[in-house]
């Protein structure tokens, strides 16, 4: 093996020693594909070549394996294949290729030789010096492997001084001693900061006291680039690099046909200063501490001070959000336990938004050190909302404050441009101010001022239109900030619990509604939430708030529950109810302000002529008026939308009141309560409600002229659930009424025919212990031969409801048979009309085959 170089065809064998037939010709294709890749490799064209090697390989697979020496073709084809991948440094695809090789034949010492290359490439010293040394065994003249066997020894005996120098260089760096100019700033010893000026201070100016204490009410943040690099000068991470930069890229045939993805922008790490939490590197924390704004800071970082420092806080992580569920065992059941611990440990890690790099493995050289540069950008001070650290708060720009300024509160329609990232590597999950152009190696990610605003209804975030659907987190973060949320405010909000990670797009929100991805963690982990609020419509406060237009903000707000119920396949009900109550509560309002137009008499020429009552509470005193601070905590619930939510309460209201509603208003008070009728029964506690609804709208349409529909809907609603109450009768009676407006509906035919099975049902059951109670009653009769008696008897038997099934199962026509047969013709005359009903209903109700 002189030089290495892909394989020709085998020792002694021309092309036409292949024998004749199909399989001769699909041999001979394939050592032709064989020759013009060996071209290609020759020319430098490894990618093509490899394409080719792969076209012969698959042909011969299919239809030549059975022929002589079809293994030596295959062994070659492989080897080339792996060469290729050698001369493009795609290290990982050469080892599979050539273990292949030898699977089938360990002693390939092509396969070996090349193995040991690609383990070279890959680092893995101690495995490539095992391939090369077999190869220098079976083939001692071989001067390639030996010379790469050298080489390879001496660069094993380099690296074993290098890591005995820095195990002494560290043992003493651990002791505080001072080495190269460095000064510990931790006090574990493993970060050292490279110091030139001893008088230099070891603590940050901007850093404030409160920031470092528990529960102090305040937080402080900074954000920094970060370059880690190992002893040798690798880099393992550089946030002033796109995210996955460093990362080998995928490359060969299979990715020819697939699109590049957009590069992202560079982002800087960001975290809070000692985090209570866990979430960031102890040697990240200690160091950036120490550096002033805009200072670049080398540092000696000891491998320890990396993933083992947040470990706690990724076992916290596994068993809050990854536990062992029977949902998450379903998932896992075909996988081996140690292939499963490393899955739920990388999906902890980047729920965490944590670099894989230092935190998959265990650190076995804990005591190795890296280089860490780091550049402070920025310190910030955000406000503990909870007092616990769970929700921080930065307010960038205050906005507008003027009297009279529109205040984000639920409903409101707001535009905003809005940044969801992790909370660490700043990794943003939803930027709407990111759009795509064009750079020199493909599309890229770039911040784009001009970009519009997403504009949407606080609370009603995902029943959008399509593309327009917005993190529900983005309208929750909107109520957060003491005093509410103007126009031209900016802030941003830390949440260390994260947000459900249902709430970043449209489609993953409708799988996990659906129960698709019940196995797995419904969270994003920490992350930050920056808004720029640039337009804050209120929403209509009703009759007693701003933007009151009477009818018309009616049925602006009905068109939006209708949209909203009909909305992705009927998921937004709930937020539709909702709506309709608001109307409801509006005319509720209306008609409390008409009442006086019903003390005929009394009322004088207008309203202020009245005479108002004070109530027992006192109406008009100020004994108990609510303080400033409960109504500054309740206009707080009111605008997080997490106040208890007022419901309507005129379900019992007298026709002249009603009719104190104008036509359209009465028409608008009927839809809402059927609406309201419509929805409510699909809750848990909701169908009482929804039949006190239906009697509203019902009442209301025997007032006044109702849309058909409307009409219909609310008298459907209203029989099912007098038919869910036992009461058939009443509810056949409301349901005939729908049915006259409507005679060939066919869902009103099935609700009536399901309700006149279940009246049926109900009569029969009534009759059927009737007639044992008459039947014991009538023996004790006949037994006293009180004649009296049989003929009451005989007249209530004759008064129920008879059906043949009642009658077959009592037996009851024996004892009347008795009767028939009494002396006295007033009780046998009776008895012989039931007996005749008897054999009537015997005609035409009973089955054939008891005939």
């Amino acid at each position: 093996m002189a030089k290495d170089q892909p394989n020709t065809l085998p020792p002694g064998m021309d092309m036409l020693d292949v024998p004749p037939g199909f399989d001769r010709d699909r041999m001979m294709e394939v050592l032709k594909l064989k020759e013009q890749a060996n071209e290609k490799f020759k020319a430098g064209d490894y990618f093509s070549a490899k394409c080719l090697y792969s076209g012969g390989l698959e042909m011969l697979e299919r239809c030549c394996l059975h022929l002589d020496k079809a293994d030596e073709i295959w062994e070659g084809i492989k080897n080339n294949m792996a060469l290729c991948d050698l001369r493009r440094q795609e290290w990982g695809r050469a080892v599979e290729t050539v273990s292949e090789i030898l699977a089938r034949n360990p002693k390939n010492t092509k396969a070996l030789y090349r193995r040991g290359v690609a383990r070279i490439g890959q680092g893995k010293l101690k495995e490539a010096r095992e391939d090369l040394e077999v190869v220098v065994e079976i083939e001692p003249e071989n001067a390639d492997a030996r010379q790469k066997l050298a080489e390879l020894l001496r660069q094993l005996k380099a690296n074993r001084t290098a890591e005995r120098d820095q195990a002494d260089k560290m043992r003493g760096f651990l002791r505080g001693e001072r080495l190269d100019d460095t000064v510990a700033i931790s006090e574990d010893g493993g970060v050292r900061k490279l110091h030139g000026n001893e008088n230099a201070p070891l603590f940050a100016s901007w850093i404030k006291h409160p920031w470092l204490q528990p529960k102090s009410g305040v937080a402080g943040a900074v954000t920094a680039h970060i370059v880690m690099k190992t002893q040798a000068g690798r880099e393992i991470l550089n946030t002033k690099k796109p995210p996955g930069s460093l990362s080998p890229q995928p490359v060969g045939p299979q990715m020819a046909s697939q699109p590049k993805p957009a590069e992202r922008p560079a982002e800087p790490a960001r975290w809070v200063v000692d985090d209570s939490f866990g979430g960031v590197f102890s040697a990240w924390n200690s160091a950036g501490k120490t550096l002033q704004l805009h200072e670049l800071g080398k540092f000696e970082v000891a491998r320890f001070c990396m993933g083992p420092s947040v470990e706690d806080a990724i076992q916290r992580c596994l068993t809050k959000w990854l536990p062992d569920t029977p949902a998450r065992r379903e998932m896992y059941k075909d996988i081996p336990e140690e292939v499963k611990k490393t899955a739920l440990r990388r999906q902890a890690i980047q729920i965490m938004g944590l670099p894989e790099e230092f935190c998959m493995e265990k650190e076995e050289e804990p005591n190795a050190t890296l280089t860490m540069e780091m550049e402070l950008l920025d310190t910030a001070e955000y406000m503990d909302l909870d007092g616990d650290g769970r929700h921080l708060l930065q307010i960038i720009r205050e906005g507008k404050k003027q009297a009279g300024a529109p205040v984000v509160a639920d409903l409101s329609t707001v535009a905003v441009h809005f940044r969801i990232a992790k909370l660490l590597m700043n990794y943003a999950l939803k930027d709407t101010r990111l759009g795509l152009a064009h750079g020199p190696d493909g599309l890229v990610l770039r911040p784009d001022r001009t970009k519009e605003p997403t504009e949407f209804i606080v609370g009603e975030e995902v029943a959008a239109g399509e593309g327009d659907f917005v993190p529900p987190c983005v309208g929750q973060c909107l109520m957060l900030p003491p005093g509410g949320v103007a126009e031209g405010m900016h802030f941003e909000v830390i949440l260390r619990d994260g947000v459900p990670i249902r709430d970043m797009e449209k489609d993953i929100h409708s799988a996990y509604s659906d129960g698709k991805y019940d196995g797995l963690p419904d969270t994003s982990g920490p992350v930050s939430i920056r808004i720029e609020v640039e337009k804050v419509i209120p929403a209509c406060g009703g009759p007693l708030g701003s933007g009151w237009k009477g009818i018309e903000s009616i049925k602006i707000e009905r068109s939006r529950a209708e949209d909203l119920e009909k909305m992705d396949e009927g998921r937004h009900k709930q937020k539709a109810l909702k709506r309709w109550r608001r109307i409801l509560l509006w005319l509720e309002h209306v008609l409390q302000g008409r009442r006086w137009k019903l003390q005929k008499g009394a009322a004088g020429d207008s309203m202020y002529d009245l005479e108002w009552e004070e109530d027992e509470a006192g109406i008009g005193s100020t004994d108990d008026m609510p303080s400033r601070e409960a109504k500054a905590a309740l206009d707080l619930e009111r605008r997080l939308g997490v106040a208890e939510e007022e419901l309507p309460k005129l379900f019992e209201i007298e026709d002249e009141h009603l009719k104190q509603l104008e036509a359209d208003e009465l028409c608008e008070w009927c839809r809402a309560h059927a609406a309201a009728a419509r929805i409510l029964p699909a809750m848990d506690t909701g169908k009482e409600f929804a039949k006190q609804h239906a009697r509203c709208a019902v009442q209301a349409c025997q007032l006044g002229d109702m849309p058909t529909d409307v009409e219909i809907s609310c008298r459907s609603s209203l029989a099912a659930r007098l038919a869910e109450d036992s009461n058939p009768d009443e509810a056949l009676k409301v349901l005939k009424v729908a049915q006259d407006l409507d005679p060939q509906s066919t869902d009103l035919k099935d609700q009536a025919a399901l309700l006149t099975q279940k009246n049926n049902d109900s009569k029969s059951a009534s009759t059927l212990e009737a007639l044992k109670t008459l039947k014991e009653e009538l023996n004790d009769s006949l037994e006293a031969n009180d004649i009296a008696g049989l003929t009451q008897l005989l007249q209530e038997i004759d008064s129920l409801p008879l059906t043949w099934d009642v009658a077959s199962e009592t037996k009851i026509g024996k004892e009347v048979g008795k009767c028939a047969k009494h002396v006295d013709a007033t009780v046998a005359d009776p008895a012989k009309a039931i007996i005749s009903k008897l054999h009537r209903l015997a005609k035409s109700e009973r089955p054939m085959w008891v005939r």
